[in-house]
């Protein structure tokens, strides 16, 4: 089994993280740091919109399982590629909407569905599409953030809703095959 990777961004890492881990074919879901201009990298000075980074996930999956075209639907279903962050600035907000490409297969994909959303948008995608970069690791502290704290009053808000949300992805596929 050879397995793919995929890097996102689509708003705040712990939430990202915790859609991906419920996604078969999945093997793995790391958060972290990516697209920024420095090599020194922490959750504080990420958040402080200083260092260019977002607020990623580094994806581990089994393209026979699941395809990168499934996951874009997920990345997609999850957050509003249309708008910019709710921090206000789109190129430098941690919480930005952005893909890293890792084969020239992914960037082709990923272009395809860009120009398909572009006709939904009242407004040009958002989403900043990059080649891939080097990724930094979150602090363990952010590692399994919705399996540690399923009763938090955030995950209950904000990230059930975007596991259910990605569900439907999966059920519309099922109910067109």
């Amino acid at each position: 089994m050879a397995l793919e990777t995929a890097t996102f961004g689509a708003g705040r890492f712990w939430d990202t993280e915790a859609v991906f881990q419920h996604v078969r074919g999945v093997k793995s879901v790391q958060p972290g740091y990516a697209g920024g201009k420095t090599l020194e990298v922490s959750y504080e000075e990420v958040c402080s919109g200083e260092t260019g980074h977002a607020e990623v996930v580094q994806v581990q999956f089994d393209n026979a399982v699941v395809s990168y075209q499934a996951l874009l639907d997920v990345f997609f279903k999850i957050h509003d590629p249309c708008s910019l962050p709710c921090d206000g600035y789109a190129q430098g907000s941690p919480h930005r909407s952005i893909v890293f490409y890792h084969s020239a297969e992914q960037k082709r994909v990923l272009q395809e569905n860009l120009k398909r959303l572009e006709r939904f948008c009242s407004t040009p995608p958002t989403t900043q599409v990059l080649a891939n970069a080097m990724f930094f690791p979150a602090e363990q502290a952010h590692k399994n953030f919705y399996k540690t704290n399923k009763n938090d009053p955030y995950c209950l808000e904000f990230i059930l809703p975007k596991i259910l949300l990605s569900r439907e992805v999966f059920a519309r596929k099922r109910m067109a095959a």
